[in-house]
Parts: C-alpha cells; structure tokens; sequence
C-alpha cells in the first residue's frame, strides 16, 4: 500500500486532564507521533489510571484488519516503539473511528503497575500543555 493511503489518527479534540475530578480519575501524560516503516502514521498518547501507566497507540486499520493482540505486540518491538522486559504482558486493542470518522487501531500497553515494570517505551513524549486563558 502506498503511505499516503492511510490516514494520520484525529485526536485533535482531546482535551488533556491534569487533575483528578469525581468524573474524570484519568491524568493525561503525553504524547508522540511518528510513523511504522510501512507507512502508517500513528499517534501515542502516555496516561495514567488508578496506579496504572499505560500507552495508547493509534494507527489506521487499513493493512491491518486481521491483526491480533500477539501480532500487535510483536510489531511494537519491532518498530522499536516498546521492549516488553519481561512475560507478563499486558496488551489490548480494539477499532474505534477517530474524530474525523477513520477507522482506526487502539492498542493499549499497560507500562507499569504497582505490581511492576510490564513495558518499557522507547520514543520520547512531548508533555500535554495546560491552556491558561485569562
């Protein structure tokens, strides 16, 4: 397929969360974008939920309609986008339609718990900014 062919992921309507309310326990981290050497662009967003960091990836579903969570895993390290140093592994992806109506790969990674390391990831994260308006 030829890379303009897959549509980069839309989250621009997310608004991060930088402290926990009654509705919303989710503290937004931050984010990467880049692009698997087959061309798809993707979007990586760091978070964290009742004592759990987790990464989100999210990448078009064209190519990769059949995919599995083994499969998802095993093309994360290949993409040098996550090591798992360990086993225990815990991993889940699911189709969602993004903000501009793609459907599209979110691949959850649980990074750390209190019970311990289960990923590491290997690009950098730009920090959400908290908009102040006056």
């Amino acid at each position: 397929m030829n890379p303009e062919t897959y549509p980069k992921p839309d989250r621009s309507k997310l608004i991060p969360n930088f402290v926990k309310t009654a509705d919303n326990d989710v503290l937004d981290i931050g984010w990467a974008e880049g692009f698997l050497s087959d061309g798809h662009p993707y979007r990586a967003e760091y978070w964290a939920q009742d004592q759990i960091g987790m990464v989100t990836f999210f990448f078009s579903i064209k190519g990769m309609e059949a995919h599995t969570d083994a499969m998802f895993q095993a093309l994360l390290v290949n993409e040098d986008l996550v090591e798992f140093p360990n086993a225990r592994t815990h991993l889940s992806a699911s189709k969602l339609l993004d903000w501009s109506g793609n459907p599209m790969w979110s691949v959850n990674v649980v990074i750390d718990t209190e019970e311990g390391l289960f990923a590491r990831p290997l690009i950098g994260f730009n920090r959400f900014v908290q908009e102040t308006h006056p």
